[in-house]
């Protein structure tokens, strides 16, 4: 008895090993049960898939042949009304059509009469040119094309995009030049409405849309005028595009830039011939004066032209 007894709590541990042991095989032997059974059921679940995308596909293909029925006629409908208005359109615009061919011949011929030199408006050639890079930092706003000296590219000329004026060319390189932005602090342009010919210049601002200063207190400037080029100083041609009038939030007027709706890539620079002044014109010797006199070396001297 006494040994029995001693050897009771020996027992007791045995048992608790043996059923920490039979536990603990029990939870691997369900643990993998689980595993297996999730393998089979999400190989279950692809193989359903499979299947049923192949019927649904089947069953999908005379639904999609009626729906694509539908909407091709639809398209057909739409496309009957869409050429009825611009039908509409195209006989509206050929009365304008009439009145802008007549204003052109008028024009002309008071050109003509009054003998006005159209030397400075803007010409019709154009230097196709791609937009490498965008400087748009808090203090320079500028681009660079991939056109220069190559291809007759000069300081001064507009820049243009098929929305309106980019900007004007302040630098060339051989094969490349500097553009700057018109929303740069350092762009300065002469600028008027196109509805009340009000004058202004348009003063860049880098982060913020370029401002109207020097606005007259009689001037008529509204929200929604469209804003152009006037030629002022003889810097920029007359005409240009760059955008329209929009309230500013320090007051007065600022200008919501054409070019500003959509990425740069493509821009035409425009060669143009600024109007010197009179100061800084030069007489070229052997040359004749307006009356068709030789100018020589005397008569340069008469006339105050430089030696």
């Amino acid at each position: 008895m006494g040994i029995s007894g001693y050897n009771r709590p020996q027992r007791r541990r045995d048992i608790r090993r043996g059923l920490a042991v039979f536990f603990v095989l029990a939870s691997l032997m369900i643990l993998l049960a689980d595993r297996q059974q999730k393998s089979m059921l999400a190989s279950g679940r692809l193989a359903a898939d499979d299947v049923s995308s192949k019927v649904l596909g089947i069953i999908a293909t005379p639904v999609r042949g009626i729906e694509a029925l539908f909407a091709s006629a639809a398209a057909r409908s739409n496309a009957f009304e869409d050429a009825a208005a611009l039908r509409k359109e195209v006989e509206r615009l050929r009365v304008y059509e009439s009145k802008v061919l007549d204003m052109e011949m008028r024009v002309r011929r008071f050109e003509d009469m009054l003998s006005f030199d159209s030397a400075s408006a803007l010409s019709q050639q154009r230097i196709i040119a791609r937009t490498v890079s965008e400087s748009k930092g808090l203090f320079v706003h500028s681009a660079l094309i991939n056109a220069g000296r190559n291809k007759g590219v000069k300081p001064g000329y507009a820049v243009m995009t098929t929305e309106g004026l980019y900007g004007h060319i302040v630098r060339t390189g051989a094969v490349s030049a500097r553009v700057l932005l018109l929303n740069d602090i350092n762009s300065r342009i002469s600028v008027m409405d196109q509805r009340s010919q009000s004058r202004a210049i348009m003063v860049g601002g880098n982060s913020t849309p370029p401002k109207l200063e020097y606005v007259a207190l009689s001037a008529d400037w509204q929200i929604g005028d469209r804003v152009i080029t006037s030629g002022d100083g003889g810097v920029l041609p007359r005409g240009l595009a760059i955008g329209k009038v929009i309230a500013s939030k320090s007051g007065g007027f600022s200008v919501d830039l054409f070019n500003l709706q959509k990425p740069i890539d493509l821009v035409w620079v425009y060669p143009y011939a600024p109007i010197a002044n009179p100061d800084d014109e030069t007489v070229v010797k052997g040359g004749t004066s307006p009356n068709g006199e030789s100018l020589t070396d005397e008569t340069l001297t008469q006339q105050g032209a430089p030696q």
